[in-house]
């Protein structure tokens, strides 16, 4: 369960440059990028699958529960997470009140444990170590892979321009404008990128892969994204994260999506984790 309160504490973008080397435009296209329209809210099913080489596949599925704080009293959003599988797990859930990356202030965090029968409020120390029986334990994807990150934290250079899925993307290096920055919100200990390298549909202006580097420049991550149009908006249909050095792959398939429903704020709430995803999920029909 730590390792999942650290990858879906979330829900859905770094050697160091001076900012004298950021080339024209780049800036801008990352600001594009992340001004893009999102959800007001956002009901779906995450269908996880963690395979390392000569080990058996695990999976894990969820039903997601999210929606935009247009930074009210400070929150970027509000989410919550209900297990569905594996069984063992199933009515485990989680909450959380989650302000912008860059914040420095900590997440509101509770989970619901279904075979106490009663929700506790997670504070940063439950974040560390590991468990290798947990579902999450083979994952790849952490928040600092799949939290959308605020242009203004990185220095960002234009590196080249090339062809992905036969479109022409920009490819965009980003590095921290400070190093560590993020605080809380590096989670359960993991170490935050050096660098990425974000591919840009030049056409689209949405970010099709992303590679992520380490302090010695070496690629860590590889993670490629593919898009759904539902209605005016583009969201997230499904997320592979390969690590190079071992070929261990992690993949995210969202489906049964369901935006803009109305969800009311009082909805996320921790009175609402131990009555499970059903009255959520009527509203995907």
């Amino acid at each position: 369960m730590k390792h999942l309160i650290t990858s879906i504490s979330i829900v859905f973008l770094l050697l160091s440059h001076s900012s004298f080397a950021a080339a024209p435009g780049a800036a801008s296209i990352m600001e594009k990028v992340y001004k893009a329209p999102r959800v007001s809210d956002q009901i779906s099913t995450l269908n996880f699958s963690f395979q390392r080489p000569g080990a058996s596949e695990r999976r894990a599925v969820y039903t997601m529960v999210w929606k935009d704080m247009k930074n009210k009293d400070g929150y970027d959003n509000k989410a919550i997470f209900f297990t569905e599988f594996p069984l063992a797990r199933k009515g485990i859930a989680y909450l959380g009140w989650l302000h912008p990356i860059g914040s420095d202030q900590n997440n509101d965090e509770w989970i619901y444990l279904p075979e106490l029968g009663m929700t506790r409020r997670i504070v940063p120390r439950d974040n560390e170590g590991s468990n290798d029986e947990d579902e999450f334990a083979g994952s790849l994807l952490t928040h600092e892979h799949l939290e959308p990150r605020p242009p203004h934290l990185d220095h960002h250079h234009l590196l080249d321009e090339k062809t992905f899925n036969d479109k022409p993307h920009y490819l965009i290096d980003s590095t921290p404008a400070h190093h560590g920055h993020g605080g809380h919100h590096n989670h359960g200990g993991s170490v935050a990128p050096a660098k990425r390298v974000s591919w840009v549909d030049k056409e689209s202006m949405r970010i099709d892969r992303i590679q992520f580097f380490g302090n010695d420049d070496k690629l860590q991550l590889d993670m490629k994204i593919e898009w759904l149009q539902q209605d005016d908006h583009w969201i997230w249909k499904r997320v592979e994260a390969v690590a190079p050095d071992t070929q261990a792959r992690t993949v995210l398939d969202i489906t049964d999506i369901k935006i803009n429903s109305g969800l009311n704020e009082r909805m996320f709430h921790k009175r609402s984790l131990d009555k499970g995803s059903t009255r959520f999920r009527s509203r995907m029909e």
